[in-house]
């Protein structure tokens, strides 16, 4: 059977998108492109915000009118909404031939036959204790690239997150694991590896009492083939000595780090239950940089947060154009089914939250020109990952992380090869990506 899928949400998403891939194909069925050329889609969803939740519901729609239309004949869900909302899913959309929870997405195949066989399969249980978010996957990524899920769940309840009762408590994967399948994708090709988690930071917490990152990013820094770690997703709160120290010490580990501070205010980063003041950001991030040549910077923060008033905000973007983070994503507060910020008082109208989000998005557009506009003259090594036309190319510098900064583009009149690093002379900026030349 032909088979297409739409993943949709984080890179975490995508991991176990690429597992449920392997898992079909080892069965014997072919992966398609496109889901006008399959006989069943897979739709791997989101349901952390409300604008994600809309995202897979219009996804399931559209792909729908596929399966009206005779092109596609089963449709399947799977990933957080499912997890969140199956039976509900099932009972509304008609359209839907059986729905998979975040426990049970590997049992893919077995559900897919189930469906061929004219059951209509319902697999959904409470998230798993240990990490089972692992095997070898269909890799999706640019060439050169992929994302690592080092552990799943969370344990940090902040006030306005609903990932702790819809992916479960902290699991991580072992390291041995995690060595074995780094090498796996080393020999594949893979030379930039992206560590993702809900909370890098926390690595280790659950199965070996004490972060463990120093000695996970320790352990890939000797594997042969692998020349860039990206590590995501680093909690302030969690952000010691030691793990400060293991990313300058180690060498492929590049100076890149992204760590969401959400707010500024101390009143609302209480409110959040992030566990940190704005003395705390301060001083880590004036660490981080003291310890890091060159290091870039991205954060994410929350704007509309219950009882966030124009003197939260104003400590929140002067804090930014202070700090200078290199990127930044801004996003509206929703109130999330089940969480204790939905049940606050003094919810912020919607029009308010995005009139200083998108305050918060100018600033950080002039921040990020800027910073680029610094990098005009320099040479760096970019990771090829697409050819445009006969002489351009697209690709990233370390200072890019993988779908959310820019790209930077590479005129050159050499033959490149996609998945490899190239020597670029940055020349110019344009919006928000850097634009390079190879000469002959």
């Amino acid at each position: 059977m032909n088979i297409g899928f739409i993943s949709l949400g984080c890179p975490k998403n995508l991991v176990d998108t690429e597992i449920m891939m392997d898992i079909l194909r080892k069965n014997g069925h072919r992966i398609v492109n496109s889901p006008e050329r399959a006989d069943a889609v897979i739709i791997n969803t989101c349901g952390f915000i409300t604008d994600a939740k809309e995202e897979s519901i219009d996804a399931i729609i559209e792909t729908g009118k596929l399966k009206d239309s005779g092109v596609v004949k089963y449709i399947i869900a799977a990933g957080c909404l499912t997890q969140r909302y199956g039976q509900e899913l099932v009972e509304e959309m008609p359209e839907l031939d059986g729905v998979l929870g975040i426990s049970c997405f590997k049992e893919i195949a077995a559900v897919l036959a189930s469906i061929e066989e004219g059951e209509r399969p319902i697999k959904i249980s409470d998230p798993p204790l240990a990490f089972i978010e692992k095997g070898r996957r269909m890799l999706t990524t640019p060439a050169g690239m992929a994302y690592m899920k080092i552990a799943e769940g969370c344990d940090n309840i902040c006030a306005y997150c609903a990932i702790p009762s819809i992916r479960g408590r902290l699991r991580s994967n072992p390291m041995e694991d995690i060595e074995e399948e780094a090498r796996l994708l080393a020999k594949q090709g893979v030379k930039e590896l992206v560590l993702i988690a809900q909370d890098t930071a926390v690595y280790g917490m659950d199965i070996y009492n004490r972060p463990c990152l120093p000695e996970v990013l320790n352990i890939l820094d000797q594997i042969e083939g692998l020349e860039w770690i990206r590590v995501m997703y680093l909690h302030p709160a969690h952000l010691n000595q030691e793990i400060i120290a293991s990313l300058a010490m180690n060498k492929k580990v590049i100076p890149y780090l992204d760590i969401p501070i959400q707010h500024a205010s101390d009143r609302i980063l209480a409110k959040m239950n992030r566990r940190h003041d704005l003395d705390y950001l301060h001083t880590v991030l004036t660490h981080l940089k003291q310890e890091i040549d060159d290091l870039v910077l991205r954060t994410t923060v929350m704007l509309g947060f219950p009882g966030e008033e124009e003197q939260d905000f104003k400590l929140l973007y002067d804090f930014l154009g202070e700090k200078s983070f290199d990127w930044l994503g801004a996003f509206v507060f929703t109130p999330e089914e089940g969480t204790r910020a939905a049940l606050m008082e003094k919810q912020i109208p919607l029009e308010i939250a995005q009139e200083r989000r998108d305050q918060i998005m100018r600033l950080q557009k002039e921040i990020s020109r800027e910073k680029n506009i610094n990098r005009i003259g320099r040479k760096e090594n970019i990771l090829i990952s697409s050819q445009l036309d006969s002489n351009l190319y697209l690709g990233r510098g370390y200072y890019q992380a993988p779908d959310v900064d820019g790209l930077t583009i590479v005129k050159t009149p050499i033959k490149l090869k996609k998945g490899d690093f190239a020597e670029v002379t940055l020349k110019a900026v344009r919006n928000y990506d850097m634009i390079g030349e190879i000469e002959e």
